[in-house]
């Protein structure tokens, strides 16, 4: 009597209790998540001429959102990339209110900044932004529970994971995101004279961009009547000990430790098949994401795909962990995903490293 061949069944997809019910996004090629992502996934880019100049009066290219004037720089520039993004994310949990006839509640805002350090840092952010998104967006925030934090792209997952705390304390729904544009004059001449720039003399720079991203999220128990994207189930940060610019080269420490921490939850029963990171073109960060990965394969399927949107972006800064997971939702929605479970990672200039896991809901 031959034994029959059963095939084995696939791990059950993890779900996590704090879920994204919308998504919004903003990026030169998409004024909503639907197009950034699908143009993103379409290898779209298109980085215009500036009238800045680098350090050999050549125009400066970078990809930029065609709509916001090129006079609008700092505070009003970031509130106009940001806002758009902020409402398309928000809008099904307030409609949600509206429909039923009640007031919106005041809604928590976290957003991830750029370093507080970096050249072109507009120093109004920290009591006008709010105020300007706020108005823009047309809801109101809560006062007491948002929270700006500046601390560049590593940043984005700190917001995550303050906005999950949150969540855990009780309260109903977190607007999480982040906002970022390199358009600025002592920014982009600071990257220019760091040979950061990508340029015909400096192959290793990367290409500037700017863009803003939001998600909502609510725990699971409050999601009804909502469309249901994605769960976080895993969310961690680390300091690298050797950032770049350190003396001592890195050897992508705190990325490990944050790979290792998100990926715990998982226990093993799932291997991931598909990453979204920051990494662009500039050389540290590819080093550093190959120490860093190549250490926590254990995680990671054989076949698994690592997939760079901000090389068809330009590198949107602060915005990356917001926009990385949006896009991982709109794939999500649309079946384009390449994976049902997805790790997006984030590196800072700075220390600070950040990594999740976010997972499928659409279909359950």
């Amino acid at each position: 009597m031959r034994a029959s061949l059963v095939p084995p069944q696939a791990p059950a997809r993890p779900r996590g209790e704090h879920v994204v019910v919308g998504v919004g996004a903003r990026t030169h090629a998409g004024l909503n998540a639907l197009q950034a992502t699908l143009a993103t996934r379409a290898s779209k880019m298109r980085p215009r001429e500036s009238h800045l100049v680098d350090r050999h009066g050549e125009p400066i290219s970078m990809c930029r959102i065609p709509s916001i004037g090129d006079d609008v720089m700092g505070l009003h520039r970031f509130v106009a990339l940001g806002a758009p993004a902020l409402m398309q994310a928000t809008w099904p949990w307030r409609e949600s209110f509206i429909r039923l006839g009640h007031a919106v509640p005041m809604l928590p805002v976290i957003v991830a900044l750029p370093s507080a350090s970096r050249p072109g840092f507009d120093r109004r952010f920290d009591r006008e932004l709010f105020p300007w998104l706020q108005s823009k967006a047309g809801f109101a925030f809560d006062p007491k529970q948002s929270l700006l934090l500046t601390r560049d792209r590593g940043g984005g997952v700190q917001a995550f994971k303050w906005a999950m705390q949150l969540l855990d304390s009780g309260v109903d729904a977190v607007a999480v995101g982040g906002i970022d544009s390199y358009f600025d004059p002592d920014c982009l001449e600071w990257l220019d004279a760091e040979y950061r720039l990508h340029s015909l003399d400096t192959e290793n720079g990367f290409i500037p961009g700017e863009g803003a991203a939001f998600v909502l999220l609510t725990r699971r128990s409050r999601t009804s009547g909502l469309r249901k994207l994605a769960s976080v189930v895993g969310c961690a940060v680390a300091d690298e000990p050797r950032p770049y610019g350190s003396d001592e080269p890195c050897h992508g420490l705190g990325m490990t430790m944050a790979i290792r921490e998100a990926l715990g939850p998982l226990a093993r029963a799932r291997r991931i098949s598909w990453m979204l990171t920051d990494v662009a073109n500039e050389r540290h960060r590819v080093d550093e994401w190959q120490l860093a990965s190549g250490r926590s394969f254990k995680g990671f399927a054989d076949d698994v795909r690592h997939d760079q949107p901000l090389l068809h972006t330009g590198d949107l800064g602060a915005a990356s962990a917001a926009m990385l997971t949006a896009m991982a939702c709109v794939h999500f929605e649309v079946g384009s995903a390449l994976g049902d479970v997805a790790l997006i990672a984030t590196h800072s200039d700075g220390p600070e490293r950040g990594a999740m896991i976010v997972a499928e809901e659409a279909g359950q």
